[in-house]
């Protein structure tokens, strides 16, 4: 009998002092990933702590938000966030107190997977003038709420790489592309072949991007 009471204050000893681990300590999160479904909705987030914490987003995004942007001891705050039609994103949340700064990834899942996605633009070739030119470029996707993350990546016969990019993406448009080509002074012909990208958040315990890619067009230029 004793020995049975000798474990049971073993163990609540045990379970007060994590308690006062937990409530003693600066700032605590539960995890440093939260993995959202691509349906819409809201999470808790946790916060442990002792004292004054605060909480902003790394960067504002359309398409979630939080419901408080400080807090005082533990407690919590709600993550609202909305359906994803498109490929997987994230945002981080990044949290103070005392001195210590913790981030939280907060990342959603697809809906779209890489074979599904659309990138086509309408073209080939290109051969602009040699004094520059707008092109507007006919282009079809199904990415249709990440046009604004769209951007051209440019590759280059060996020997030719520009000291700076002679093609310039101005806008993207759920038809169409517009691209801005420089005037041609180097005194010789030139090529660059160009593709429409996007990168999305990758998996969620990765900070790489798994990026998909359009076909590719050929630009050449007479001087």
């Amino acid at each position: 009998m004793k020995k049975i009471l000798y474990y049971i204050l073993i163990i609540f000893a045990a379970v007060s002092c994590a308690k006062d681990a937990e409530y003693n300590q600066t700032l605590g999160l539960m995890s440093r990933y939260n993995k959202l479904s691509a349906d819409g909705g809201s999470t808790q987030v946790a916060v442990f702590s002792n004292t004054n914490w605060t909480v902003e987003m790394e960067e504002p995004v359309s398409w979630a938000s939080i419901d408080r942007f400080k807090g005082y001891k533990s407690g919590y705050l709600v993550f609202d966030y909305e359906i994803n039609y498109g490929r997987a994103r994230r945002v981080n949340l990044i949290f103070k107190a005392g001195g210590e700064t913790m981030i939280l990834s907060m990342y959603q899942a697809a809906r779209l997977s890489d074979s599904d996605c659309d990138m086509t633009l309408g073209v080939s070739s290109l051969t602009p003038s040699k004094d520059g030119s707008t092109e507007i470029i006919p282009f079809e996707t199904n990415l249709i709420y990440l046009l604004d993350e769209m951007y051209l990546t440019l590759t280059y016969p060996e020997g030719q790489e520009p000291e700076t990019p002679w093609i310039t993406l101005k806008s993207v448009e759920l038809h169409n592309i517009c691209i801005e080509i420089a005037p041609n002074n180097t005194g010789a012909v030139r090529t660059a072949n160009m593709r429409l990208t996007h990168t999305d958040a990758g998996a969620f315990d990765s900070e790489e991007g798994d990026t998909v890619y359009s076909n590719t067009i050929t630009v050449t230029q007479n001087f």
